[in-house]
């Protein structure tokens, strides 16, 4: 069911076996994870249906280092949202930012958990094998095709081969024709379970935690009406976001100075993002004429394709990994003649004819301690300290990307992808948007010297708090991370059930698959 906060202010506390904040994908799937197997949950979510700037408001911060982008309705990405929240990277309304999404699915490669001794602090706790039951699944259940399959396709096995032989990597992503909007995908499924309560217009304030700190009995929401209520739940899930449920640690002080899950004082460091560049040309070569089909980008929905330079040169060079994305431009009849006029080249896939692609560059963010989120002196509406964000790089960020954009455009040319052409604008880390792939905030460490979380998403020194999200990533290695926060959550709701004794799933609704295409 789903209710409102204003429903219940004045009454008993509400009290559930879990509480999840947050209706992002990563809330919802660890919610529906539990509730479908008989669990009572708590969903709580800052926003209302209708999207509201007042309580958008609430995620205003304060900026110390790169800032991020702003609502802006010209910009040249995210045309697809309405112009009012192009540029909004994180959003407060049932659904999350889920709701504001573009709907890439790429899992991590094996790879990209690996130590890599020339990137500090690179060490996943986890690998690849740990996620790839859950990647697998959650495939299956939401229609997203084998990715695994899709790698293996003759053609881009051929294409493989021969951007390999230039020490170039292809990767795979699946593009939805629909993007995943939870409140849209699920909502119906969430007003009919008795046993999940989605509380809307509850902004998770303060956690409040028993005298020794270790356990969390409460969580106290708000919302800007005045209404006050504190749910209670056995287990406490955060899943809002790595900048939001850094800030609500930092917070939560009463108890524990510095807040809930931060005696090593690393809750709200080691902050990443994707920084990327739109605007770099390729001209096509003769490879991406015979390949055009596996790089363009519709119909959705379909498997798609991106590159980068190949893990023996990333080792041999001590470089991050960056990643390619091209997307074709096609041309209308006025501008086909011009072209032809000019003796020009354009390639054909489904969709027309491309003189040429659009570049997409983005970039892996090496770990930085100092790379952080703390809490600012200025409160917000609700009395809640504001967040700071101090985003910050090294210089293994800036020696990886000058490299790895020369060793790029030669390989490029030399396998006969084409031409690239940066023009007067090259990659640079000041000229750089964030991605809105915020991430590492409660870092996963093997240790909680190392780390906030442990290998199993549980709060170090805590008994029953877990973070779901991006949130625990210790790297951000391969752009989108999405997929890898849904199988994460999926992992988690996996082990809170284990540990509450319920019966495995049976008879969940599974949504159809959507076709294959591509």
């Amino acid at each position: 069911m789903i209710t409102d906060i204003s429903d219940l202010a004045g009454h008993d506390d509400p009290v559930a076996q879990v509480v999840v904040v947050g209706t992002g994908i990563a809330g919802v799937t660890v919610a529906l994870h539990l509730a479908r197997r008989g669990a009572e949950v708590i969903l709580l979510e800052s926003g209302r249906e209708a999207f509201d700037p007042a309580i958008q408001a609430l995620n205003e911060l304060d900026f110390a280092g790169k800032p991020h982008r702003t609502v802006d309705p010209d910009a040249p990405y995210h045309r697809y949202l309405d112009p009012a929240l192009r540029g909004i990277s994180r959003l407060r309304r049932f659904g999350g930012t889920s709701m504001a999404w573009t709907g890439k699915w790429k899992y991590l490669q094996r790879s990209d958990f690996e130590p890599r001794p020339w990137v500090p602090d690179s060490d996943w706790p986890i690998d690849l094998d740990e996620l790839l039951p859950h990647y697998r699944a959650a495939a299956r259940e939401c229609g997203f095709g084998d990715l695994e399959a899709a790698e293996h396709r003759p053609a881009v096995a051929a294409l493989r081969r021969t951007v390999a032989d230039h020490g170039l990597k292809l990767s795979s992503f699946y593009w939805e024709a629909e993007p995943m909007r939870t409140a849209t995908r699920f909502g119906d499924e969430m007003r009919r379970m008795p046993n999940l309560h989605v509380i809307l217009g509850a902004t998770a304030t303060e956690l409040l935690c028993s005298p020794d700190g270790r356990r969390v009995e409460g969580v106290r929401c708000a919302d800007l009406d005045g209404h006050r209520i504190t749910v209670r739940g056995d287990q406490v899930v955060l899943a809002a976001g790595a900048l939001e449920t850094a800030r609500l640690m930092l917070a939560s002080d009463a108890v524990t100075e510095g807040g809930v899950g931060n005696a090593n004082g690393l809750v709200g460091r080691f902050y990443t993002d994707h920084p990327k560049h739109h605007f770099g040309t390729l001209w096509p070569g003769p490879v991406l004429a015979a390949n055009a089909a596996l790089f363009q980008y519709a119909p959705k929905p379909r498997f798609c394709l991106c590159l980068s330079l190949d893990d023996r040169t990333q080792r041999a060079e001590g470089l991050l990994e960056h990643v390619i994305y091209l997307k074709p431009i096609y041309e209308n009849r006025l501008e086909a003649a011009r072209r032809l006029l000019r003796g020009g080249r354009a390639v054909r896939d489904g969709n027309g004819r491309a003189p040429f692609y659009r570049i997409k560059f983005v970039t892996e963010q090496a770990p930085h301690r100092d790379s952080r989120v703390r809490l600012g002196a200025e409160v917000d509406a609700l009395g809640v300290r504001r967040a700071v964000l101090d985003w910050r790089f090294t210089d293994l960020d800036a020696r990886s990307m000058a490299r790895v954009v020369a060793l790029s455009e030669d390989r490029i040319e030399a396998c006969g992808l084409g031409r690239v052409d940066w023009g007067d604008d090259p990659p640079r880390l000041d000229g750089m948007t964030d991605a809105a792939h915020q991430m590492g905030t409660t870092r996963m460490a093997a240790r909680p010297e190392d780390g906030v979380v442990d290998p199993h998403c549980r709060v170090w020194g805590t008994a029953n708090l877990h973070v779901a999200g991006s949130a625990v990533f210790p790297t951000g290695p391969s752009y989108s991370p999405t997929f890898t926060i849904l199988a994460l959550a999926r992992r988690l709701g996996d082990r809170l059930a284990s540990g509450m004794g319920l019966p495995e799933r049976s008879g969940d609704a599974i949504p159809e698959p959507m076709p294959r295409t591509g």
